[in-house]
């Protein structure tokens, strides 16, 4: 005997809320049933990540004023802020970036990512495990990218990320996955 074409939907309600559920998840950054975050650096209301930079000069000395022709080091930390394990999914093998600007202005004067070979394609995966931090470093010799000229005396700010997806047409927007600007002289 065939079933009234009304039958199917006693499980509406309970699509309905499946959906509702996997759409509030979705919209933290958190895949739906797999507790893993994506790289979008939305970081919304409840971060998972919290990025900080720290500059230090060739002695290792954390500052934020530099000699001209020295070296500026460039430290970031990123911390799962979450009790559960988090991951972080890229396209190619670039999982991090920094970049320096002159100061008040979207003017990049030097980006790691033009300084060293293409990414392979193959896409990564970053585990953090509950409340861990992991230290991504890198040192810029304080030479522009573009012209390969030595960077002038003045203000600049610097940010370290891990790459998220607009990243390379707007570094300097806001992401949980990157470190607020960071201001320091070069001498």
């Amino acid at each position: 005997m065939e079933r009234p074409p009304t039958h199917g939907w006693r499980r509406l309600p309970t699509l309905v809320g499946i959906l509702l559920i996997c759409a509030a998840s979705t919209s933290s950054n958190r895949s739906c049933g797999l507790g893993s975050s994506n790289n979008s650096g939305d970081g919304g209301n409840d971060p998972t990540f919290v990025a900080t930079l720290e500059l230090q000069d060739a002695n290792g000395d954390v500052t934020n004023s530099f000699e001209r022709n020295g070296t500026v080091t460039m430290i970031l930390t990123v911390r799962n802020r979450r009790d559960t394990t988090e991951t972080i999914d890229f396209t190619d093998s670039r999982t991090r970036d920094f970049v320096v600007v002159r100061a008040n202005t979207e003017s990049v004067v030097w980006q790691l990512s033009k300084e060293t070979a293409a990414p392979s394609p193959t896409p990564t995966t970053l585990t953090f495990g509950p409340n861990e931090s992991q230290t991504f470093t890198t040192t810029w010799d304080q030479t522009e990218s573009d012209s390969g000229d030595q960077a002038r005396v003045g203000t600049y700010e610097a940010r370290g990320v891990l790459v998220f997806d607009g990243f390379d047409d707007h570094p300097l927007r806001a992401s949980q996955l990157g470190s607020e600007l960071e201001q320091f002289t070069i001498n």
